[in-house]
């Protein structure tokens, strides 16, 4: 949950066609109510200093709700399996935006520099006393820092800004993660992340995915931008669709990057509908051929 205790969800307004809502965040948006679509976000839970006060009870990071019952003795079994454990953390940017909706973000770095900078510095306290219970095991082996800050042809922020108000936090939560044991840090940002990439890095983190060829996010490409970056994706579904040439051809432009290392290939996102069943099990076996060879 985002909230602890998470907002009631209710319905504020409703015809035959559709329903405004509250939802469990504490936004208003209004949505369809047989056809499942993006909803129109109508009102975000902060929009001021006040707001976000009034929202800091729901946001302790130690409160006891926000672990599962029975999770130790859950993570005992993973362990005592062998498995690799990973945390999914919501960041400096993507919290925020859940908070405040990206238009109204977009102008509070400017406009609202000293509540961001407060939202970004609690968000770091916050994942320590959330974490606590798990790295004092040194039970976590990873944690993707989810961000989704840029969109096909650039970030969505400023590298700038990113520099200013989000690079001290990232570097901070970084050295805590590593003092605690994990082992690897990677960003979970969508679109052309070329630009923000050495931010990630500097701060200490390991490198990004999913790659998304479309937004010119080329595994090639963000290597010789940093040759020890860490990287998944990175394969071009719309070649994937055009058959089993498409994909040996998609293969051949990832294997050198895969030689180098601390690479995973797959498709970002969702496997679209154009690319045939028979096509998809043939780029599952020819993909598993490849990384059986490197």
């Amino acid at each position: 949950m985002f909230f602890q205790p998470p907002f009631e969800e209710k319905v504020l307004e409703e015809t035959a066609e559709e329903q405004v809502i509250q939802d469990d965040r504490g936004t208003i948006l209004r949505r369809r109510r047989r056809l499942g679509s993006i909803p129109q976000y109508l009102r975000f839970p902060v929009e001021t200093e006040a707001d976000y006060e009034r929202l800091l009870p729901r946001l302790d990071g130690a409160a006891p709700a926000r672990y599962p019952p029975g999770f130790d003795e859950e993570l005992r079994r993973r362990r005592a399996r062998g498995e690799i454990v990973g945390v999914h953390f919501r960041s400096f940017f993507g919290f925020p935006r859940i908070l405040m909706g990206l238009e109204n973000l977009s102008i509070a770095w400017y406009e609202q520099p000293e509540l961001t900078r407060r939202i970004i510095a609690d968000r770091v306290v916050f994942a320590k006393a959330l974490l606590a219970r798990v790295l004092k095991e040194r039970a976590v082996d990873f944690v993707q820092v989810w961000e989704d800050m840029a969109f096909k042809t650039a970030p969505l922020v400023s590298p700038r800004i990113v520099r200013e108000l989000m690079l001290p936090a990232y570097a901070e939560l970084t050295s805590h993660l590593r003092a605690n044991g994990v082992q690897l840090v990677m960003v979970d940002c969508d679109g052309h992340v070329n630009d923000l990439l050495p931010l990630y890095r500097e701060a200490g983190m390991d490198g990004a995915h999913p790659c998304e060829i479309a937004a010119g996010a080329d595994p090639n490409a963000l290597r010789r931008l940093d040759p020890r970056c860490a990287l998944m994706g990175g394969m071009d579904k719309r070649a994937i669709a055009a058959g089993r040439e498409g994909v040996e051809a998609e293969l051949r432009r990832v294997e050198p990057v895969l030689r180098q290392g601390a690479f995973i290939p797959f498709l970002d996102h969702f496997v679209p509908p154009d690319v045939s069943y028979d096509t998809y099990r043939y780029y599952v076996e020819r993909r598993r051929e490849l990384l059986a060879r490197v």
